[in-house]
């Protein structure tokens, strides 16, 4: 599939300097994606179990089928980015083009009908699985733009903090609002009061998306008719980009443990804390450690490389997490190591998005071709999967325990104690061990002199 026929250009040598506006606008987007995506995360497990009632029991399948389902589509959609042609490039057109039907479809997956439990779970399928596959549409090209529009590393660092924030403050407003905005609106009808929260976020995303699409430019895209190569032979040359391979699995186990705190959060201020108003406080400051961690991240790996940087991140956050259990009861105390613990993982997930850039160069480097569509895929599939297990994990668990709408029972508190301290442990111990494999640090110089090179020799 392509969309007209005017070619990108595709500079060489110096890198751009990329002005304020530019980086702002592409911190939009991932604004934009977090005003419906996070409302998903942090809410929808809650939503189906509490509000439409869905049955708990066949909840982890859903998530876990419906998103393992989109999932394997990512490549693809990045395949198509590759070989699209427009005037306005290869990624942009997706971020007008995808973003309004992906508003409607969120709008309609916070509206299940008060029909029988065997057409509720039909329903909340259908739309949970419409609803991955649009945001695909509109966050892998999203993701493909960062490696268009520079080369230059502390750029791309500095883009990737000002995608964090963006992030963060989209998740910010869902999480903190969204308990006190859905009662006020619902006035009494606490599902007319989601309908009407999640049209008001749907329709500032779509105006965020617009704004990435008119602010950003892509510069170094290749020429859609050189990436034409066939699936199979793209994604074998994926497979052989080792440094890609690193983080893919670094960012599948980042989104199964961002996607398990999210969501079992909520259940974790209700039965164990025994403190509604503690959602509105925990859940707002991961998102809040995102934008101080987006800010401090470029002169961060600028001293520590990513791969030093990261582990040492994830050793804070691992020790500071364990902590939060046996100061449970203090709940000054508590939010102490909780702010250091997603201030010190808030950093490593900001590298993810610039590693995934670097990852582009690699393989022009090595296979010469940049992919930056299939390429960037592998961060919405790391998104879709980890989300699939992550929230999963969180059904299976509940109904493991035995859990049932408002309840506080001792089984059901030991599973969400279980959920909220021990798997997130794993992870972040699992994410270390990803990280010692990462071996791009220092080596861009090298990489883009040889690309220069290659470019000026085929002209010659």
């Amino acid at each position: 599939m392509t969309i007209s026929a005017v070619k990108p250009q595709t500079p060489q040598g110096a890198t751009t300097r990329l002005g304020w506006r530019e980086k702002f606008g592409y911190g939009a987007g991932d604004l934009a994606s977090n005003l419906s995506w996070n409302l998903v995360g942090g809410f929808l497990l809650y939503y189906y179990t509490d509000v439409a009632e869905v049955p708990v029991a066949a909840l982890g399948t859903l998530f876990l089928v419906a998103r393992l389902a989109d999932a394997v589509i990512d490549p693809a959609i990045g395949v198509l980015v590759d070989r699209t042609r427009s005037r306005w490039g290869k990624a942009r057109p997706y971020l007008v083009f995808a973003s309004i039907p992906f508003g409607v479809v969120g709008v309609l997956t916070f509206m299940v009908p008060d029909v029988s439990d065997s057409g509720k779970l039909v329903y909340a399928f259908v739309t949970y699985l419409t609803l991955g596959l649009l945001f695909s549409l509109v966050n892998v090209p999203y993701s493909a733009l960062l490696p268009m529009m520079t080369r230059d590393s502390d750029e791309r660092m500095q883009m990737g903090g000002l995608r964090a924030i963006g992030s963060s403050v989209g998740s910010i407003i869902v999480t903190a609002s969204t308990t006190p905005f859905v009662a006020w609106l619902g006035a009494g009808s606490e599902q007319r009061g989601w309908t009407v929260a999640t049209t008001i976020y749907s329709v500032l995303s779509v105006c965020f998306f617009a704004v990435t699409f008119l602010a950003c430019k892509e510069r170094y895209a290749l020429p859609a008719e050189s990436e034409q190569v066939g699936l199979t032979a793209a994604l074998r040359t994926l497979w052989g980009n080792r440094p890609w391979k690193v983080v893919f699995v670094y960012g599948v186990l980042n989104f199964v443990r961002l996607s398990l705190v999210l969501g079992v959060t909520v259940y974790f201020a209700l039965a164990v804390l025994r403190a509604p108003w503690a959602i509105s406080v925990l859940l707002p400051l991961v998102s809040g450690t995102m934008i101080v961690g987006g800010l401090v991240a470029a002169p961060y790996y600028r001293r520590f490389g990513k791969r030093r940087g990261n582990l040492q991140a994830l050793a804070v956050g691992f020790v500071a997490w364990a902590a939060l259990y046996p100061a449970e009861g203090a709940f000054p105390v508590f939010l102490t190591f909780y702010i250091i613990a997603t201030l010190a993982i808030a950093v490593s997930m900001v590298s993810m998005f610039t590693m995934v850039a670097d990852t582009v160069e690699y393989q022009q480097w090595r296979f010469g071709t940049r992919h930056e569509g299939l390429l960037s895929s592998g961060i919405s599939f790391a998104t879709k999967v980890g989300s699939a297990v992550g929230s999963a994990a969180i059904a299976y668990g509940l109904a493991l325990a035995g859990y049932r709408a408002g309840d506080e029972g001792g089984a059901a508190v030991t599973g969400i104690r279980v959920l909220f301290y021990g798997v997130p442990l794993l992870l972040v111990v699992a994410q270390a061990v990803t990280m010692a494999f990462w071996d791009l640090d220092g080596r861009h110089e090298e990489m883009r002199a040889e690309i220069d090179r290659a470019a000026h020799s085929e002209k010659s």
